[in-house]
């Protein structure tokens, strides 16, 4: 019988989520962070402010989760792009394209990423920062993990650190998207690509060793693929089902 009951709640649990990020993405994009208070949020998604509490903690957790959610669609569609590549140049460009020409259901999300960014880091938003700088490091751990792969197929040099590798191909990529959105046309993809090939020879552990050249076929890969991956989140009772209305 407790089984049967808490299968509803479970579900008015994942709407309730789902509802609150929604809205949260439609607030912001009318009012901007400051904009989006919390009870604002709630009333578009008719859900209570306690809702949103027992959801995500605060604020600052709904829009880290907000970010995860248009930065996953990416990440699928960058492993789909570099699964599809048979060079390393292919591979670095799949990157490049997914940072200024993401899927439609993400097309913001770099210029989130930035105002998010920018939130997290005023006065008083601590704990916003510490959870962004999980997030980071979270990410290019997993692009370490695909560095490795890389290196092992041959196609790069084994690096020194692939954390400290990934950890600057992402905010090379992250700062040429900036220039590139306020000077359109002036960052072209090979020269994007040249300067990340530059940077993974640079983070060689044997800086001497060629990395493979443009249009160099790749060996068959290992079984399975690097995916980007979130800690699971634990199923939390919608409190309108504990009283709160």
């Amino acid at each position: 019988m407790l089984a049967g009951m808490s299968r509803p709640r479970q579900a008015r649990s994942v709407e309730t989520r789902a509802r609150l990020l929604a809205a949260a993405a439609a607030v912001i994009a009318e009012q901007g962070i400051e904009g989006a208070s919390v009870d604002a949020i709630a009333e578009r998604a008719e859900r209570t402010s306690g809702s949103l509490y027992g959801q995500f903690g605060s604020k600052d957790g709904l829009l880290v989760e907000l970010l995860d959610e248009s930065l996953d669609l990416v990440a699928e569609s960058v492993f789909a792009d570099i699964e599809a590549a048979t060079s390393l140049d292919g591979r670095l460009a799949a990157l490049w394209r997914n940072f200024t020409d993401p899927p439609a259901a993400a097309r913001d999300w770099v210029q989130f990423e930035h105002e998010v960014w920018v939130w997290a880091n005023r006065p008083g938003n601590a704990d916003a920062a510490a959870r962004l700088g999980r997030r980071y490091r979270s990410q290019c751990a997993t692009l370490a993990v695909a560095l490795d792969e890389w290196a092992d197929e041959g196609l790069i040099a084994p690096l020194a650190s692939s954390l400290e590798a990934a950890t600057m191909l992402v905010g090379t990529l992250l700062g040429l998207e900036m220039v590139d959105r306020l000077v359109p046309d002036t960052v072209c993809e090979a020269s994007v690509v040249a300067a990340l090939r530059g940077l993974l020879r640079a983070q060689a552990a044997d800086p001497e060793r060629p990395i493979a050249g443009r249009g160099t076929a790749r060996p068959r890969r290992p079984a399975g693929r690097v995916r980007v991956t979130r800690p699971p989140v634990a199923a939390v009772p919608d409190p309108a089902d504990l009283g709160d209305t």
